[in-house]
């Protein structure tokens, strides 16, 4: 886990970590928690480091697809996972 206060394009951060998922709560600017996915190998250490060197870069919006995709999951595994068709 980190927080910062730092600009973070989390898709952008995701990438630089190898792009295993990052997960993060950005609800309060100046104290941005940001933590690898579940079944992530990415440490802490690594975490910090990442976010010390990181530059974010603007961008579009990740759609939901990507966002999903970013901690392992499809559309249909989150349909399935919640019982719909």
């Amino acid at each position: 886990m980190a927080i910062t206060s730092k600009e973070i394009n989390l898709r952008q951060l995701d990438k630089e970590l190898g792009g295993q998922g990052l997960i993060a709560d950005f609800n309060d600017s100046n104290n941005k928690l940001i933590l690898p996915a579940e079944h992530s190998t990415v440490t802490e250490q690594e975490l910090e480091a990442a976010i010390e060197s990181h530059i974010a870069i603007a961008g579009p919006e990740p759609t939901v697809t990507e966002k999903l995709a970013s901690v392992g999951l499809s559309i249909e595994e989150l349909k399935a996972a919640l019982g719909g068709n």
